[in-house]
């Protein structure tokens, strides 16, 4: 109980609200967005309400043993090791084992909610390759250090190659932005580095390019995914087929300017708009609330994420300094991924909203990273309080 009152003294109370407000302004967008579609089909209109209530639910005590949690233990030999297995025995279930949805393998039926292994595997990567980076800078040896460095980035690459063959694009891509964004932020050969990423994102923008004129998933099964490039590329073209989702997200923006139709009102949730209360909630949010409620969720996400990366530059401890970096680029790369998508900026790629959209995997693989990021705050709060009680009793003396 004094370890409990303990924690709850250093409380950051600035992590902890935009967490909620977002995880309530989600509940009531899934029951806005879900009502409707689900009223056709004869099901009870808040069904997906109350499974979202439940994942939230979930979140918080994911939330509250992760902030409770001893952050050492996720150092340990046994728990990279053994967590690597599992993730890796996840992902080759679900690839195999399991029924498509929407072309991929990456959810797995646990009646409760369905598990995506690949969420659980970003969070995964965080704590392994912090600690891959976090020892490679303790070593004294830079031959040593890149020697034992080399075989542990293996495993990382087959974990990726895993969620890629799902095939989940969008997992892949934030999966390997963790990655390299804590790669990166460790800061040895800072400017090869830099210069790497450059030419890697230039590299991506011309094959992006190239792709408008080639097909190289023709007479496959993954054609499904050139068609979202397709209507990525220009979505009238293909506006029966695999461009009518972004099209229908453009009315509802369109549709709610400013201030919005009211809650509860959007027109393209009724049957036009795919997955309003998943994958594309914020156009049903901008089409009912208009843009003052897409900003305001907006400036909350950003919010967490500038507070997690803030914890991450005040941290003297290499391992948690990488760790916020990580968790913090997972919530922002999801986000900056659901709203280009939304908005025709990037191809489609299944991306949720985090802590808005429908759904059990993301809310409580979510919700974990930000009681390990509570975790690491409470811990700077304690230890800077202790810090100015010695400097303070150090003046009076």
């Amino acid at each position: 109980m004094k370890k409990i009152r303990n924690k709850l003294h250093y409380f950051d109370f600035y992590l902890f609200i935009p967490y909620i407000v977002l995880c309530g302004i989600g509940v009531v967008m899934v029951y806005s967005a879900s009502s409707i579609s689900l009223s056709y089909v004869g099901s009870a209109t808040n069904t997906y309400m109350i499974k979202q209530l439940l994942y939230v639910f979930l979140g918080l005590i994911c939330f509250t043993t992760a902030y409770m949690y001893r952050l050492q233990k996720f150092m340990s030999r046994n728990f990279i090791i053994y967590g690597f297995i599992v993730i890796a025995l996840l992902l080759l279930y679900a690839k195999f084992l399991t029924d498509p949805i929407n072309g991929a393998n990456g959810w797995i039926d646990l009646k409760i909610f369905s598990l995506q292994p690949a969420e659980l595997c970003k969070l995964y990567l965080v704590f392994f390759v912090a600690q891959l980076l976090s020892r490679r800078e303790q070593l004294t040896s830079t031959a040593l250090a890149e020697k034992r460095s080399k075989k542990p980035w293996l495993l990382v690459a087959t974990l990726l190659l895993l969620v890629l063959i799902e095939p989940d694009l969008g997992g892949f891509s934030i999966n390997l932005m963790i990655v390299v964004v804590m790669w990166f932020a460790q800061g040895i050969n800072y400017r090869q580095r830099l210069l790497t990423l450059t030419g890697s994102l230039l590299g991506v923008g011309i094959a992006v390019q190239l792709l408008r004129f080639w097909n190289p998933l023709k007479g496959t099964s993954y054609a499904y995914m050139y068609n979202r490039l397709v209507a990525f590329y220009d979505p009238f073209k293909v506006a029966s087929t695999s461009g009518q989702q972004l099209i229908n997200s453009y009315y509802a923006i369109s549709n709610g300017g400013l201030f919005g139709l009211g809650l509860g009102n959007s027109i393209q949730k009724r049957g036009y708009l795919p997955e309003a209360h998943t994958d594309f909630i914020l156009a049903v949010i901008s089409e009912e609330l208009g843009v003052v409620g897409v900003t305001f969720v907006l400036i909350l996400l950003t919010w967490l994420v500038l507070r997690i990366y803030l914890i991450g530059v005040r941290s003297r401890n290499t391992y948690d300094t990488l760790v916020c970096y990580g968790i913090g680029t997972f919530i922002g790369v999801e986000t900056l991924f659901n709203v280009g998508a939304v908005n025709g900026l990037l191809p489609i790629t299944g991306v949720t909203l985090p802590f808005v959209s429908y759904g059990g995997s993301s809310m409580v693989v979510l919700s974990l990273a930000l009681g390990v990021i509570m975790n690491i705050s409470i811990n700077q709060r304690r230890t800077l309080e202790k810090q100015r009680s010695a400097i303070g009793r150090g003046i009076t003396a």
